[in-house]
């Protein structure tokens, strides 16, 4: 009930006679551009006063404003506790310099922190200091409430900021259109974009920014990506200011950086994003450097070194890279996470070396910390104090997990703790993780020549099955071991190995057995973590032998291991050198590298020697573009929804071009991009391809792909004939089988993706109540759009009686849900159901549903689908006129369809012709 006031106050406040007041009103409020990433055309200035009168150190005036200007960044490092003491503290001195501007500074960073300021406690603040609170300062809070969907709150500012005589602006305006999409009320969203239009403030830069932002913040890629499209086809033809037709690249770094941070998976990217960053003609590399460096602070490395590869194409110099450890280190990153930085750096050898060392000095010197955490431990042991050594292990957190094994596991093994007491004790899943995996290598590294070593290997070996079987394994996080404790390893298991076999084979049966186990007990990430420290750690010792073996013999081993298991390092990686000088075969080297075409011969040595490391690499570089890019049609940087396309029409017309094009993506496109186009063939229900392009991943994420097929199956087999259905139906059963038992985790990372909207279109009738199941299984983690967006496919589809168990917080399906999409626009049934379904539950909404279906149609490649709808709308029963149901962002691309398209039916000719001369007549006079 609360939401439905919150609706009838802000409509309330947009109604004619109030906007007209508002906008009459004495006082307005201003926008200034270092507030927000928009910039405003004659926006009124802040009043300043003189600060000679208010501030007797001008010092003082300084260290706030530069505090102000940093915590962006800064405040990525700390808790939400530390900065809300950090930014307390200022309260007062910024309150006493008497400067508006700063005050309004101070509470937008507030926000921007995710701090609460109370209106209430502000305002007295202010007054009791003399200061008459201006416009922003009212404008924070509604944008504070906004940023948490709290539409009560932000009804209560409207009134405040009306009270205090000032008119909303197209900021708050952004910022409510923000707040409903963050409170979940897509039809609010929707019928306020109407609104605005009446008076003039839609489309605009600020409005899309406000929905682009509450996309990106609820980590809802797919609408975030849509409306950006949107905006880059609109905002160019706006009669406004240029500076308002253009898409910021500070916006999109900040919308990268929202949107990673707010999916779950911490190797979240977005190269559709970074894309367009490529195509600014300005570029803010400052901005993108804090960028990078907020993304380690949040634990995001994939994603900080995505931005830094962009940024080294604008810029070569490294003077950066020194600070990135601070932010890794506060993100729960080890310093093996920057090695892919320095490798984009492409910095010389002696730079990477003192890198490296810094870094690796940085992790040691912040490790102190724990050796404080482990001196609370020992006390504990000693005192006898159980429980406290129990709950320093509880306490244990994502950046000094690693003691759970390398510290806390083998004291309380020794102290008479079993492996099962710590589990029980703990009950933290991530915790549990770690012990497992400690107690797994505490076993592996004690081996002795007197055991049973078949016994031993197979007991550890069931263990592992077994805390597998209970999601305890495989472990997932950072693996850190010191080089002591490895060596042991090492040496134990040369201790045990056939030396026979060693010095006929060069291999040691040991050695596979042992790894062969961890591979079973890390994941792909984390294995390749132990083995770089294996590596790390057998090159760095002072041993010459191991109980006769020479070192390198030794590195070698490993490495016939390493090679068998799969596990690869990039090229110029600086592991692969050292394997190389340790006499590493060649073809283990090439098994190795994640470079196949890698060439490891003398002229790469004797290039080093003449002309520097980076020779090698240009070398490649142009040895590669040689031989793969040229002669191959499919550039690595093609579209992936093109891509995908053209590997369909390939599959059924020139199979010679799929191989090429097939071997173009296994060997330049990036695994993230390999990801996203079995989505895209999915969509397509090309199941062949598919299974070819999960061959291209590594055994980790192709398991994880798998059930992919299963989709792309179901929606191949709605694309057949009766007779073909016919003949597939108990495939297409047993496919649906497949996906009811994947666990809830499983079913997203399979379903996400462009392919869901055409899976549910697809989805056999007969089966329904199976793919409800399925998508309540989905919401469990905490996914309540994907019931929405099935009930609104169910209603296009006809099927409005099944929809009732999926609606939880709504008594009907919002009207943006019935729409379809750019990429399933709604066919001329689908398009009536819908309507029925409307006319009985929601028939004020038709207008904007109508309007919506005609702009995804008119984005869409299908042209059959915008003729009838156009048809549809236009035709009895009813005889819609295009101009008053679409706003004009659907207008202007409708145009611009119209425009790019030949040979156009007569009648749609006809029926566009006012479309087509209003939006002549905006151009005409935008450009006098």
């Amino acid at each position: 009930m609360a939401g439905v006031f919150t609706m009838l106050a802000v409509r309330r406040l947009f109604s004619k006679n109030i906007v007209l007041r508002h906008l009459n009103a004495t006082k307005s409020v201003s926008c200034p551009s270092a507030r927000c990433i928009s910039t405003v055309e004659g926006a009124q200035k802040t009043y300043k006063p003189n600060l000679a009168l208010r501030v007797s150190d001008e010092n003082d005036l300084t260290d706030i404003d530069r505090f102000l200007r940093k915590q962006r960044i800064k405040g990525a490092l700390y808790s939400r506790d530390e900065n809300e003491q950090a930014t307390e503290r200022f309260w007062s001195r910024i309150l006493k310099a008497g400067d508006m501007d700063l005050i309004e500074r101070y509470l937008n960073m507030r926000v921007k922190l995710g701090l609460h300021n109370d209106p209430e406690k502000v305002l007295k603040d202010m007054r009791g200091a003399g200061l008459t609170p201006s416009s922003w300062i009212y404008a924070s809070f509604i944008s504070q409430s906004c940023a948490v969907g709290d539409m009560n709150q932000t009804n209560f500012c409207l009134r405040m900021l009306r009270d205090a005589g000032f008119k909303p602006n197209r900021y708050i305006f952004s910022q409510i259109l923000h707040g409903y999409v963050k409170a979940g009320l897509p039809e609010e969203v929707s019928s306020t974009q109407e609104l605005l239009s009446q008076i003039g403030l839609w489309p605009s830069k600020f409005a899309y920014e406000g929905l682009l932002s509450a996309y990106a913040d609820i980590g809802d890629k797919d609408s975030l990506l849509r409306t950006l499209d949107e905006a880059y086809a609109v905002l160019p033809s706006i009669d406004d200011k240029t500076a308002s037709r253009e898409i910021s690249p500070i916006l999109l770094l900040d919308l990268y950086t929202r949107l990673v941070c707010s999916l779950a998976y911490t190797d979240a990217t977005c190269s559709e994003i970074t894309t367009k960053l490529l195509t600014t003609d300005y570029f803010p590399l400052e901005f993108a450097i804090d960028t990078v460096k907020v993304l380690l602070a949040k634990g995001r490395p994939a994603a900080a070194l995505e931005i830094f590869k962009v940024i080294h194409k604008y810029q070569k110099q490294n003077d950066h890279l020194s600070s990135f450890p601070v932010y890794a280190a506060a993100g729960g990153l080890d310093y093996k996470a920057l090695e892919p930085f320095w490798h984009t750096a492409n910095v010389d050898s002696k730079e990477l070396f003192m890198l490296r060392n810094k870094c690796k000095l940085y992790f040691h010197r912040i490790g102190k910390t724990n050796s404080k955490l482990g001196d609370q431990f020992q006390t504990c042991l000693e005192e006898h104090n159980v429980q406290g050594a129990l709950d320093l292990l509880k306490n244990l957190n994502k950046t000094n997990i690693t003691l759970a094994y390398s510290l806390f596991l083998p004291k309380l093994n020794r102290s008479g703790f079993s492996l099962q007491d710590l589990i029980n004790q703990t009950q933290d899943h991530e915790i549990n993780k770690a012990l497992v995996f400690g107690y797994v290598f505490n076993n592996l590294v004690s081996i002795q020549s007197t055991d049973d070593l078949k016994s031993r290997l197979t007991s550890c070996l069931e263990l592992v099955n077994e805390y597998r079987a209970k999601e305890l394994l495989p472990y997932n996080d950072v693996v850190r071991l010191g080089n002591p404790i490895i060596v042991k390893l090492v040496t134990n298991i040369i201790s045990v190995s056939d030396m026979a076999e060693i010095a006929k084979l060069n291999k040691s049966t040991v050695m596979h057995d042992v790894f062969r186990i961890f591979s079973h007990t890390l994941t792909k990430r984390s294995l390749r973590m132990l083995y770089l420290q294996v590596f790390e750690a057998l090159m760095l010792s002072n041993l010459r032998s191991f109980h006769g073996i020479p070192k390198n013999i030794v590195i070698q081993l490993v490495a016939d291991v390493c090679a068998h298991q799969n596990v690869t390092f990039g090229y110029g990686d600086w592991i692969l050198s050292g394997l190389k000088d340790a006499g590493v075969p060649r073809h283990i080297m090439a098994k190795l590298s994640s470079d196949q075409s890698v060439e490891l011969s003398s002229f790469s040595d004797l290039s080093v020697v003449l002309f520097g490391g980076r020779t090698s690499n240009a070398v490649r570089r142009n040895k590669n573009e040689g031989s793969l890019a040229n002669q191959m049609k499919l550039p690595s940087e093609e579209s992936v929804p093109i891509a995908a396309e053209s590997l369909v029409k390939a599959l059924k017309d020139d199979p010679k071009k799929l191989e090429t094009e097939l071997k173009s993506i296994e060997a330049l496109w990036s695994l993230q991009k390999k990801c996203i186009l079995l989505s895209y063939l999915v969509n397509l229900g090309s199941k062949d391809l598919v299974e070819r392009v999960l061959q291209f991943l590594p055994e980790e994420q192709r398991k994880q792909r798998e059930p992919m097929k299963s989709l792309a199956h179901i929606i191949k087999s709605s694309l057949e004939n009766d007779t073909e259905k016919e003949s597939s139906s108990e495939s297409v059963k047993q496919s649906i089988q497949n996906l009811q038992n994947l666990s809830p985790k499983d079913l997203y990372s399979t379903m996400r993706g462009p392919h869901l909207d055409t899976l549910f279109r697809c989805w056999p009738t007969e089966h329904i109540s199976d793919l409800i199941d399925i998508t309540k299984k989905l919401s469990k983690l905490g996914l309540n759009s994907v019931n929405l967006q099935l009930a609104g496919v169910l209603v296009n589809r006809g099927l409005s009686d099944l929809v009732s168990t999926l609606l939880e917080n709504n008594k009907t399906v919002p009207f943006t849900f019935l729409v379809g999409n750019p990429r399933n626009s709604l066919t001329k049934s689908e398009f009536l159901s819908s309507v029925e379904y409307l006319k009985s539950v929601d028939s004020q909404h038709i207008p904007g549903f109508v309007d919506h279906c005609l702009r995804n149609a008119a984005l869409s490649t299908n042209d059959d689908n915008l003729y009838q709808l156009i048809r549809t709308v236009v035709s009895p029963p009813f005889n819609m006129d295009l101009l008053q149901v679409c706003i004009q962002p659907t207008l202007q691309v409708l145009h611009h369809r119209l425009e790019v398209s030949e040979n156009l039916p007569e009648d749609i000719l006809q029926a566009t012709q006012p479309v087509v001369q209003k939006i002549s007549a905006l151009k005409a006079k935008a450009s006098n």
